[in-house]
């Protein structure tokens, strides 16, 4: 099972399950996420959900044995899988109640499109962040506009750019992060934001959700056809060369041996 569910009140608490690979994004677990956000739209059962990682890591971002299994799929079959990130931060960024995710020690690439699609990400100041990809010859594309429509567009080219690894206060700084909390603080915190919101009407909160989203909708527009065109860079970056030699790198634990532009 790629995700545990539970409730506590009218709080639903999601974690990721995949601790043995640091709960690294799975197309099964993509999947998932999405199935849940879409059947949980319109319940009732819950105002509030508080998504983390199971295991004391938040994620690793998309799992790089999906990834490799790209360099043997046509460009078409790589499209579809990007499109499942696509419908995932899509369906998470619009989803209609107050969201917060809950960070424990880290996320990296696609992982950090999550925390962008949320209401409020909590996390610790020690908490360690990285667009990794371009290390591995691949693109952060699905999930540039909803990074860029969090932190701008400056800071998303540093980010992106250089690669370089940060931390949570880094992070509060950046405005990917809305709360720092002590290690030991941080679930109970969280609990304590999620309980604050719920005192607030369910109604009153899914109108300012769609209001906000709206007038940010003019910020940074994200349209389907932007969406398919960041889902066209990424399948192509995984069928490169660079692409195919960065996550082959990676597993051979060596350093890749980039082509000449």
């Amino acid at each position: 099972m790629g995700l545990i569910k539970r409730f506590s009140g009218e709080v639903c608490y999601l974690e990721l399950n995949r601790p043995e690979k640091r709960n690294a994004l799975s197309k099964s677990v993509v999947i998932e996420l999405t199935r849940f956000f879409r059947e949980s739209h319109d319940s009732n059962q819950f105002k509030v959900l508080v998504i983390s990682g199971n295991g004391g890591f938040f994620s690793a971002g998309a799992d790089l044995e999906w990834m490799k299994s790209g360099m043997s799929q046509s460009e078409s079959e790589n499209l579809e899988d990007a499109q499942l990130f696509n419908k995932l931060y899509s369906t998470m960024y619009n989803y209609p109640k107050p969201l917060i995710v809950k960070v424990d020690k880290g996320a990296y690439g696609g992982a950090i499109g999550l925390m962008a699609c949320a209401d409020i990400v909590t996390t610790t100041a020690d908490a360690e962040f990285q667009f990794s990809e371009p290390m591995l010859g691949l693109v952060p594309a699905t999930i540039a506009p909803y990074i860029m429509r969090r932190i701008g567009l400056t800071m998303t080219k540093q980010l992106f750019l250089t690669a370089m690894k940060f931390d949570g206060n880094e992070a509060f700084n950046y405005r990917l992060v809305n709360y720092l909390f002590s290690e030991e603080q941080l679930a109970i915190k969280t609990r304590e934001l999620a309980s604050t919101i719920i005192m607030n009407s369910p109604s009153a909160l899914k109108e300012t959700k769609l209001l906000l989203n709206r007038l940010g909708n003019y910020i940074v527009p994200i349209s389907e056809e932007e969406e398919q065109h960041c889902a066209g860079i990424i399948a192509r970056a995984r069928r490169s060369a660079d692409g195919q030699e960065g996550v082959k790198a990676f597993f051979e634990k060596r350093k890749p041996e980039w082509n000449d532009l």
